[in-house]
């Protein structure tokens, strides 16, 4: 039997595979172009690519509608912030500890909505996320910051002055290095026994339970893994933007994750890479003319819904060829 692919959990080449490397290298030689707002743009599907790879893991593999994914991304971004307005910018820092709260974040609320199924799961989830909004909006650091104006950043999280991320370019490939980390390590994750239990609980939990799975905790280590991605990429969010505010933890981002995982097509570690690509093109080239960008966006969500479930993913995938990537 052939070796499956690291990216593509396929066995053999074809078209589908073609155009996911394509863009992985339009994604590398964006910066060659030296257009800053191209690079910009780059930047930030690399980085939101990261957060809704993480709600995969939520909802495309163990099954979890979360509409508060967006507390872990604001978080991450928070922890960024209040560092660097107490002087630490250093991103050996930084980084850990925006995964580090991000996780613990998890494992808090995941002891409490894991729990619930269904709409109650959605409903907690973006109650937790409503409760951190309104937190962050009331909370403010000194006279000036803070609060609904949010925290900026001078400059970007240096790494002991290895890599200076005030260079976008620099900062782009070294985002670029990091999602693909997170591919790996995601790959990994859902092809290990792990995996397969987590997507058993999706399928059946009751006979998860049956077969002696402690199906409550694997789904909360699940929800801890995905916070702390998330977290990360809200670290490298609030980097990119030099700025943080109470909105990266409103539920329409939570929505906004969701749209990207569903239109590029969950249970597969790639759709929601595509998904974020064609929602962050679509709001930068149609915003330039109409506000309103969202009215054409959503019959394009409303056809992937209808004639492809596995979102645009699926429909590229070769005729006769079932199930989700790691299938």
């Amino acid at each position: 039997m052939a070796p499956r692919s690291f990216l593509f959990g396929a066995q053999k080449f074809d078209l589908r595979h073609a155009i996911m490397l394509a863009g992985f290298a339009v994604l590398l030689i964006v910066p060659l172009f030296g257009d800053a707002y191209l690079v910009r743009i780059a930047s930030r599907i690399v980085v939101l690519s990261m957060v809704a790879v993480s709600l995969d893991i939520l909802l495309g593999y163990g099954g979890l509608i979360s509409f508060g994914h967006a507390m872990f991304l604001g978080s991450g971004g928070y922890v960024v912030g209040v560092l660097a307005f107490f002087g630490v910018e250093n991103g050996f820092v930084a980084y850990p500890a925006a995964i580090l709260l991000s996780v613990t974040l998890a494992a808090l609320v995941g002891l409490i909505v894991l729990r619930t199924v269904g709409v109650y799961f959605i409903m907690i989830t973006l109650a937790f996320a409503q409760m951190l909004y309104y937190l962050a909006n009331a909370i403010r650091i000194g006279e000036d910051y803070g609060g609904d104006e949010g925290l900026p950043l001078s400059r970007r999280s240096p790494l002991f002055g290895i890599l200076n991320f005030d260079d976008p370019a620099v900062f782009h490939y070294f985002a670029l290095a990091v999602l693909l980390a997170i591919l790996f390590v995601s790959y990994k994750l859902v092809h290990s026994r792990f995996g397969r239990v987590i997507e058993a609980c999706r399928d059946n939990e009751r006979r998860a339970k049956s077969l002696g799975y402690d199906t409550f905790r694997y789904r909360l280590v699940a929800f801890m893994i995905s916070g702390g991605i998330a977290g990360l990429a809200g670290a490298m969010h609030m980097n990119l933007q030099k700025f943080v505010s109470p909105d990266e933890l409103h539920w329409i981002i939570s929505g906004d994750l969701l749209i990207m995982v569903i239109v590029g097509g969950a249970n597969s570690l790639i759709g929601p890479i595509i998904g974020t690509s064609v929602f962050v093109l679509l709001e930068e080239g149609i915003s330039n003319y109409t506000e309103h960008w969202m009215a054409i966006f959503g019959p394009l969500l409303i056809l992937v819904v209808l004639f492809g479930r596995r979102g645009i993913y699926g429909l590229i995938r070769p005729r006769g060829e079932g199930g989700g990537e790691g299938r």
